[in-house]
């Protein structure tokens, strides 16, 4: 039987691919429409080597997946998600490497591969653990609402410090970036309500009525959205009247309730095999 300290180490893979490859992404949407600039481009993008780099060691130290998840896992899948989690912490490096020594353009190319290969991986992640969730559709239902929720709060709050290098900043790009973040918070609401509604009776109340209810109901639903769009509607009052350190605070606030939210939603969706 699936229990969560098995489940502990795949989530972990999992909720780091997503905050690396979300990130990058979110990085690479300013990047192209705004004037964040190429020192946060690149900065954004070695932080998110870091993140991909420990996804990476994790993956070394991860005992086979098929014993945690008491499910068979196939092992060509499996390897070609490593790949692509390699490749996309490479091309990740090398948008990071462009964004110091490369042209604009070269930049957002290379940043455009760095995208695309952390979206493969994320879809490769898909294809690995499907099985396990009730098939690849609900995975990639499940992982990718995360991955750009988690990599817009993470990004925007990157780029709320990035106010205290270039104090000359617009505050455009920032509140562009809490636009994004709302879309993503809609996103992620939206997945887990239709993950919910199509699920069966029985699973759904066990779900929302069961032992699972108080961690759906406290953490995916109240912290992971509700509380996550009221903190991002002050950061957007702050980002409107120029306040860049109180909104990089609400950021903060923002990584942890997106964290508290996406967290259990896998825990429960490996559990349950209901993709939020």
């Amino acid at each position: 039987m699936i229990s969560i300290p098995g489940l502990a180490p795949i989530v972990g893979v999992l909720v780091l691919l997503e905050l690396g490859a979300g990130t990058v992404a979110a990085a690479w949407i300013s990047d192209l429409w705004s004037t964040v600039g190429r020192g946060f481009a690149g900065t954004t993008a070695l932080i998110c080597v870091v993140i991909l780099g420990t996804e990476l060691i994790m993956l070394a130290a991860l005992p086979d997946p098929s014993q945690l998840l008491h499910r068979h896992v196939d092992a060509g899948d499996y390897a070609s998600f490593v790949h692509w989690s390699v490749i996309s912490t490479v091309a990740t490096a090398g948008y990071a490497f462009f964004s110091a020594v490369g042209t604009d353009p070269a930049r957002r190319v290379v940043g455009a591969v760095a995208f695309g290969c952390g979206g493969v991986a994320v879809a490769r992640a898909a294809i690995v653990f499907g099985p396990s969730l009730g098939g690849a559709g609900v995975a990639v239902v499940t992982f990718a609402p995360a991955a750009l929720l988690g990599g817009a709060v993470l990004a925007g709050m990157l780029l709320g410090h990035w106010y205290l290098i270039a104090p000359d900043l617009s505050f455009a790009p920032l509140r562009r970036a809490v636009y994004l973040i709302f879309s993503a918070v809609a996103l992620q609401g939206a997945s887990i309500a239709v993950a919910v509604a199509l699920a069966s009776r029985p699973t759904r109340i066990q779900l929302i009525t069961g032992h699972n209810g108080l961690a759906f109901w406290l953490l995916v639903v109240t912290t992971g959205v509700v509380a996550t769009a009221a903190v991002n509607g002050l950061t957007l009052y702050y980002a409107r009247i120029r306040a860049n350190q109180p909104a990089t605070a609400m950021l903060y606030i923002l990584i942890i309730t997106v964290l508290m939210g996406i967290v259990p939603a896998h825990l429960l969706a490996f559990l349950t095999r209901v993709g939020m």
